[in-house]
């Protein structure tokens, strides 16, 4: 029988987070940050998935849940809007500053990476200043012309 109570209250916990964890979600997404906070999500995403997100489609997502949450009238105590607006304020801030410290390796590793293919494409250069198009390396077929013409010489 105790174990069955247990479980019972257990589960009546349970319910009971859940239904403030709803109405902790309908009043983010009520939010007036919640735009700024899901632009913000979406930057981190886009920097390291360096994946095109379609932003009309997101946009028009969080305007429906705008006017979902704006129908429904939620309506809370000032000092939990006042935590929520602290929350929201600092959500956002963390989301920029990740983005930028996920943005300096990355364009670290690409002004690298451009730095190197500019001074690849000089070591290609002929003495004509036309790139080399060739597939082979241009030492192998200098060392190869050189040792069978000075074969010839001897």
């Amino acid at each position: 029988m105790e174990v069955m109570s247990n479980c019972r209250e257990k589960g009546e916990k349970e319910e009971v987070l859940g239904g403030e964890d709803e109405i902790l979600k309908k009043r983010i997404s009520s939010h007036p940050s919640y735009g700024q906070l899901v632009e913000a999500h979406l930057g981190c995403l886009k920097v390291g998935a360096m994946v095109k997100f379609d932003r009309n489609h997101i946009r028009d997502q969080i305007k429906q849940q705008e006017n979902n949450s704006s129908s429904l009238g939620m309506a809370s105590s000032s000092t939990t809007r006042s935590e929520l607006d602290h929350f929201m304020e600092a959500y956002c801030l963390a989301l920029r500053k990740l983005k930028e410290a996920m943005e300096e390796p990355q364009q670290t590793s690409m002004a690298f990476i451009n730095d190197m293919h500019s001074q690849l494409q000089e070591l290609m250069m002929t003495s004509t200043g036309h790139p080399v198009v060739s597939a082979e390396p241009a030492t192998s077929t200098t060392t190869a012309t050189a040792s069978s013409s000075s074969g010839h010489d001897q």
